[in-house]
């Protein structure tokens, strides 16, 4: 039988050679190094994590809120409670957040 795609690589990228690849690839979009990226990568703030969860939360609401259009009856009512508790843990954010930006 004549296979069209090829077969992934078998190749372990932990391994040296797959690590010169990887920085060969990484360097040829002029992206730093996976390693380098890896290392400086910061921890971030109590404020950066709220504004993420916020930003989750919110898409949540809006997955839930649109799943919700689709339905009928009980189902419908569900959904809708999700979507009234990812709403209540949003306020709940924003307090928190509107706390920070107090104190700061």
């Amino acid at each position: 039988m004549f296979k069209i795609t090829p077969n992934p690589p078998t190749e372990d990228l932990s391994s040296p050679a797959g690590q010169r690849a990887v920085d060969r690839a990484f360097s040829h979009y002029e992206l730093s190094s996976l390693t380098k990226r890896l290392s400086r990568r910061e921890t971030p703030t109590a404020e950066d994590t709220l504004a993420q969860i916020h930003e989750i939360l919110q898409s949540a609401s809006a997955t839930a809120y649109e799943c919700a259009d689709q339905m009928q009856g009980t189902t419908r009512k569900l959904a809708l409670a999700v979507v009234h508790l990812v709403d209540l843990a949003q306020v709940r954010v924003d307090e928190l957040l509107d706390a920070k930006q107090i104190t700061t």
